[in-house]
């Protein structure tokens, strides 16, 4: 690994940090010292890797193997493991466009079943990532790829708009707010 790209690691994780810690400050949940907002470790990886057997998942992504390659292409990505106590649920992963103006949001996954957190962790993540985009000096944040209307409606509550025109053949959908 080049010296660049270590330092790069440790600049924006020192940013990741301070987005994670800022927003676990501001959580009003009675619960509060129960969660805990990290990066994506070994241990959340494992647990992760437990989620491929569930029935009640509704996506595949291998976390286990695609986060090392993720990780390692790009330095300034947002990641969050969300945990309740010792219990992984939740992880997002998303990344700077390469002009630096827009975060992609691309991978938001809630512990398929028995989530100690269920409800929570999308707006954890998206307050965490709002804040991420807005250190970093992203202008807006991108919700990529939705699995579903039910979906896009539930983002749209969080004021983030659908974008028609990127549903066209070749491109990916998203939802998209303006970050201040």
């Amino acid at each position: 690994m080049l010296a660049t790209h270590q330092d790069a690691e440790r600049r924006y994780e020192s940013f990741r940090e301070m987005a994670r810690d800022a927003i676990l400050k501001e959580l009003h949940y009675t619960d509060r010292n129960n969660i805990r907002l990290s990066n994506i470790c070994q241990k959340a990886l494992m647990q992760a890797k437990l989620w491929d057997e569930d029935p009640n998942r509704r996506v595949d992504w291998p976390w286990d193997s695609g986060y090392q390659d993720y990780s390692y292409r790009n330095p300034k990505r947002f990641e969050l493991a969300t945990w309740y106590g010792n219990t992984l649920a939740g992880l997002s992963l998303g990344r700077p466009s390469y002009a630096g103006t827009r975060l992609r949001l691309e991978f938001i996954e809630s512990r398929p079943s028995s989530c100690p957190l269920r409800g929570r962790i999308v707006p954890i993540t998206i307050s965490v990532a709002e804040l991420y985009a807005n250190v970093i000096g992203a202008d807006e944040l991108r919700i990529i790829d939705p699995i579903d209307e039910k979906l896009i409606e539930y983002y749209s509550s969080f004021g983030y708009t659908y974008s028609k025109a990127a549903s066209e053949k070749n491109h990916k959908h998203y939802l998209v707010k303006a970050i201040s």
